[in-house]
């Protein structure tokens, strides 16, 4: 009896850390499948729990790494400045970190830079035509800045959503193999008794 009393209380010191097993990432910029529009300067990924500083990540474009200037860690934040203005096209955030609990985990972010500043102008264009393309630009960017504002808005409840099910399924799993338990152990003192 004592034993099986001292497995059901090892099991429950247990519980925190089923529960909280992993770090998972909270929110990035760049978001997934973001489109960047203008220079990005930094590459800022946020996960839910502290990470350590062994924590890094690389930027991949075409299969060719580019270098950042520095990588930070700092508490929750894996922070990457880049070196120079990227250039158009698709790039994958590949990151690896190592959690408070000493879990190494990994993931990559895929994202798009389409920068018309990137592109180099053939034809020239009389200042009316240039004020105009403008006003137009400056409209673009503010719906594109809107769309990829609610694009991560609904990433961020996305990801929290599928946190507190892992979470909450977790808890449930927990709160069965208790159950179990319990009903093993009652019958067990019954046969005992018998």
């Amino acid at each position: 009896m004592k034993k099986i009393m001292l497995i059901l209380l090892c099991t429950l010191m247990m519980v925190p850390s089923f529960v909280s097993a992993h770090t998972s990432i909270s929110t990035s910029n760049p978001s997934e499948g973001q489109v960047v529009t203008e220079n990005l300067e930094q590459i800022i990924l946020t996960f839910a729990t502290t990470i350590e500083e062994l924590s890094t990540m690389d930027l991949i474009k075409d299969g060719n790494v580019i270098p950042f200037e520095g990588i930070k860690v700092e508490n929750k934040q894996l922070m990457g400045t880049i070196a120079k203005p990227l250039e158009n096209g698709s790039y994958i955030i590949q990151w690896k970190i190592v959690g408070e609990d000493g879990h190494p985990i990994k993931g990559e972010i895929n994202f798009v830079v389409q920068n018309d500043q990137n592109e180099v102008e053939t034809n020239p264009v009389t200042p009316e035509e240039n004020e105009a393309t403008q006003q137009e630009d400056s409209q673009s960017n503010q719906i594109d800045e809107k769309s990829v504002e609610q694009n991560s808005a609904a990433d961020t409840v996305e990801k929290t959503e599928d946190q507190k099910n892992e979470s909450t399924m977790l808890t449930t799993v927990f709160i069965i193999l208790i159950v179990i338990f319990g009903i093993v152990l009652l019958l067990f003192t019954k046969k005992k008794k018998s």
